[in-house]
């Protein structure tokens, strides 16, 4: 990331112009240190977590929901933290310098229903070709958080509300944005959009999730705000745990 060409002076003038509310002041530096932060506070609290929770549940006997849910829950509000102390307490901003703020809900709701068509078309074909290989994009997400009704109401709010909001802060709000001033749009939105993916482990899952990180970054240039890129994950994710749920109610 830091051997990346910057931008000249002309060149981010030219940015601010044109997009005033990408103008942030964290530097590469911030965001590096955001990243690796964000990544391994994320890694090093679930695996806390999952290893605690089963401990306390063996020794009690005490019946816990899974205990991946309930580490997913916790972790994805990890990623707010470098946020605010590389971006926010920082530089003493408030937190509509990551994209919190009103938006056309025209433009929003006429883009958001387009991309997602678009991601939904690569997924398709993805899905497609992977099978072709006797391959999954990903494992069945549903079972982690528990069986019935009560699972999937866990599913549907970590999953379709608190990952997206602490996701879009961090990947297009922090990580984005502050790419996006000092390289330009291209760079920012490939760069984040791997980050994005990386976060998502197993590597058949990262072309679609990649795209998807290229469309929300590109969601939140267009509108000026990450909540049309918020509602569009979290309508991808609920509709992901509702057609699992679905299937498996049929298939039982």
């Amino acid at each position: 990331m830091e051997t990346l060409p910057e931008k000249s002076a002309v060149q981010q003038e030219s940015t601010a112009t044109a997009r005033p509310f990408l103008v942030v002041p964290w530097t590469r530096r911030d965001i590096v240190w955001g990243v690796i932060w964000g990544l391994g506070l994320l890694v090093g609290l679930t695996a806390l977590l999952t290893v605690t929770l089963r401990a306390f549940q063996s020794a009690t006997g005490i019946e816990l929901p899974p205990v991946a849910g309930l580490a997913t829950l916790v972790v994805e509000l990890v990623l707010l933290l470098p946020v605010w102390w590389f971006g926010i307490r920082k530089y003493g901003l408030p937190w509509s310098s990551v994209g919190l703020r009103g938006f056309d809900a025209g433009r929003g709701l006429g883009l958001g229903c387009l991309f997602l068509l678009g991601a939904y078309a690569f997924n398709v074909a993805w899905s497609l070709f992977l099978a072709l290989l006797g391959l999954r994009t990903q494992p069945d997400m549903l079972q982690y958080f528990g069986g019935g009704i009560g699972g999937l109401l866990v599913a549907l709010f970590t999953g379709g509300i608190v990952a997206p909001i602490a996701e879009e802060i961090f990947f297009r709000g922090f990580v984005f944005a502050g790419l996006y001033r000092k390289h330009g749009l291209g760079p920012a939105l490939v760069l984040s959009a791997i980050l994005f993916a990386l976060l998502h482990i197993l590597p058949t899952s990262w072309p679609p999730i990649f795209v998807l990180g290229v469309l929300f970054a590109l969601l939140y240039e267009q509108t000026g705000s990450i909540w049309p890129a918020v509602a569009a994950h979290g309508a991808i994710n609920s509709f992901t745990f509702l057609a699992l749920y679905v299937m498996e109610t049929v298939s039982h």
